[in-house]
C-alpha cells in the first residue's frame, strides 16, 4: 500500500512540473513583444513624419511635428513608458519617452536621439528575452532529469513490489495449489499451512474445506448409487405401468402413455387374454400425476390384473382397485374394463366414471362406452354391486378406443382444451388400426396443447382382425 502511494505522489509531483512548464510564454515575456511592436509603429510615423518634412525642403524650416503625427507618436510613446515601467525598464522608457517628446517640438535637431535611446532599449528587451530562454531551457532540462529520475524511481518500486507479491503471495499461491491438488488425490495427508498472513488464512480454509470434501465424497457416492437405483427402480415402474401383454385371438391392439413428469404416471394399461380366450383392455387414472401417483397405480393394477387372472368378473376386478385405495384419502381412480369377444362378436365393460371410453364402428360412427358407475375411492363405502357390466355388440372393423383425460384436457395457449368433440371427430376420421390411431391422437394434444404435459396422456386401442 506504501508504494502505491509513493508511485501516485510522484506521478502527480511529476504531471504539475509538466504543466508548469508548458503553460506557455510568461506575461512579461508578452509584454516585451509589445513594446517590440510599439516601437516598430513609432518609428514608422516618424519616418512618415521626417519623408513629408523632406519633400517640403526647407519650406519646413524649424516647424513642429503634424498634429495628426505628434498625436499617433506621444499615444506610442506612452504605451511604451507604461509597458517598460511594468518590465521594470523605467529609465530606458523614460529616454525614449524624453527623446520624443522633444523629436515633436524640434523635428529639426533630427531623430539621432531617438534612435540612440531606442537601440539602449532594444538592447534592454533583448537581454531580457535571452534570460527567459535561458530559464526555459533550465526548466526543460530540469523536468527531463525529474522525468529520468521518476522512471528510475518507478522501476526500482515496481521491482520491489513484484518482489514482494512474488514472496508474498505467488509463491505461496503456488504452493498452495500444489498442496490442494496432493489433498484433493488423496495422495498427501492434511497438513498445517506454512506460510503467514492472509494467503496463511487460505491455506488453512482450503484444508478445512478439503476435509469436509473428503467426508462428503463417500456421502457423494453413496447418493449416485441410490440415483442409479432410483433409476432402475423409475424404469421398472414404467415398465409395470405399460406392460402390454399380448391380446388373445382375434383381436390387435396397441397403447401408449406419455408421463407428465419423467418416467412414472398415474395412468396405468394393459391387455390380458383372459382364460376362456377373450382379451381384456385395462385402462385407469389415478389422480394427480408423479411418483406418489404412479406408485398407487402400480398397485392398483396388479390387484386388477390378478383378479382378472383368476377369472373372476370386471365387478370383482373394479371392487379389488377399491380395496387399494379404500384408506387414501385424496387418492380416487377412474377405471375401464373392457372385454372383446371375437367368438361372440360382443364387447362387455364396466366403465367407472372414465371419462373418454368409444367405439368407432366400421362405417365411422362413434358411440360412447358410458360410465357404469362412480369413479373408485374412499367415498365409495360398499363396493358390492354399485358397478354394472354392459354389453354391446362388436364386428370385425370396430375400433375400442380407451383415452384418460389428459388428452382431451390439453390446452393451447388462450386455454381451450382439445375437448371430447374434437377427440371424436379424430376417432372418426381415423382407419381401423390401433396403432396408427393412437399416435394420430398423441399428435393431435401436442399440436393443440401447449401444456399438454401438464398430465400423463394414455391412449389405448384395440379392434377385432377379420377371421
Amino acid at each position: 500500500m506504501a508504494l502505491v502511494v509513493v508511485i501516485v505522489a510522484m506521478t502527480v509531483i511529476d504531471v504539475l512540473l509538466a504543466v508548469r512548464v508548458h503553460a506557455g510564454p510568461s506575461p512579461d515575456a508578452g509584454r516585451a513583444e509589445s513594446v517590440t511592436r510599439d516601437v516598430g509603429r513609432l518609428f514608422s510615423v516618424v519616418h512618415e513624419s521626417e519623408e513629408g518634412r523632406h519633400l517640403l525642403g526647407s519650406a519646413a524650416g524649424t516647424a513642429p511635428v503634424p498634429e495628426v503625427h505628434a498625436d499617433r507618436a506621444l499615444v506610442l510613446g506612452d504605451a511604451i513608458t507604461r509597458e517598460t515601467a511594468a518590465l521594470g525598464l523605467v529609465s530606458e522608457g523614460t529616454a525614449l519617452h524624453s527623446a520624443l517628446a522633444t523629436w515633436v517640438v524640434n523635428p529639426a535637431a533630427g531623430i539621432q536621439p531617438l534612435l540612440t535611446t531606442t537601440d539602449r532599449l532594444a538592447a534592454a528587451l533583448d537581454a531580457r528575452k535571452a534570460r527567459a530562454r535561458h530559464a526555459a531551457e533550465t526548466a526543460q532540462n530540469t523536468l527531463f532529469a525529474l522525468h529520468c529520475v521518476f522512471v528510475a524511481a518507478l522501476f526500482v518500486l515496481l521491482g520491489g513490489l513484484v518482489w514482494t507479491l512474488w514472496r508474498r503471495i505467488v509463491r505461496p499461491l503456488a504452493d498452495l495449489e500444489a498442496r490442494l491438488g496432493s489433498t484433493a488425490s488423496d495422495t498427501a495427508a492434511l497438513s498445517p499451512p506454512t506460510t503467514r498472513g492472509w494467503v496463511g488464512g487460505v491455506w488453512s480454509e482450503a484444508e478445512r474445506t478439503l476435509l469436509l470434501l473428503k467426508q462428503s465424497r463417500h456421502r457423494a457416492t453413496q447418493a449416485d448409487r441410490a440415483l442409479r437405483t432410483d433409476a432402475a427402480t423409475s424404469l421398472g415402474l414404467r415398465r409395470i405401468l405399460t406392460a402390454q401383454h399380448s391380446p388373445g385371438p382375434g383381436v390387435a391392439a396397441h397403447g401408449e402413455l406419455m408421463a407428465a413428469e419423467g418416467l412414472i404416471a398415474g395412468d396405468f394399461f394393459d391387455t390380458l387374454t383372459l382364460s376362456d380366450g377373450t382379451t381384456a383392455l385395462v385402462q385407469g387414472d389415478i389422480a394427480g400425476h408423479g411418483v406418489d401417483a404412479g406408485l398407487l397405480a402400480v398397485q392398483t393394477k396388479s390387484a386388477v390384473l390378478s383378479a382378472l387372472r383368476l377369472s373372476l368378473d370386471p365387478r370383482t376386478a373394479a371392487a379389488a382397485a377399491w380395496s387399494m385405495l379404500s384408506t387414501e384419502d385424496e387418492r380416487f381412480t377412474t377405471l375401464v374394463i373392457a372385454v372383446l369377444d371375437p367368438g361372440r362378436g360382443r364387447l362387455r365393460w364396466l366403465n367407472a366414471g372414465h371419462e373418454f371410453a368409444r367405439v368407432r364402428r366400421a362405417d365411422g360412427t362413434v358411440e360412447e362406452l358410458s360410465p357404469t358407475g362412480p369413479v373408485i375411492g374412499s367415498f365409495v363405502t360398499a363396493p358390492e354391486g354399485t358397478w354394472e357390466v354392459v354389453t354391446t355388440p362388436l364386428s370385425p372393423g370396430d375400433l375400442v378406443l380407451l383415452a384418460t383425460d389428459g388428452l382431451t384436457e390439453a390446452r393451447d395457449a388462450d386455454g381451450s382444451m382439445l375437448g371430447e368433440q374434437a377427440v371424436t371427430a379424430l376417432l372418426a376420421g381415423a382407419g381401423p388400426d390401433p396403432r396408427k390411431t393412437v399416435r394420430r391422437l398423441h399428435a393431435a394434444a401436442q399440436r393443440h396443447g401447449t401444456d399438454w404435459e401438464r398430465d400423463d396422456v394414455t391412449v389405448l386401442a384395440a379392434t377385432l382382425t377379420a377371421p
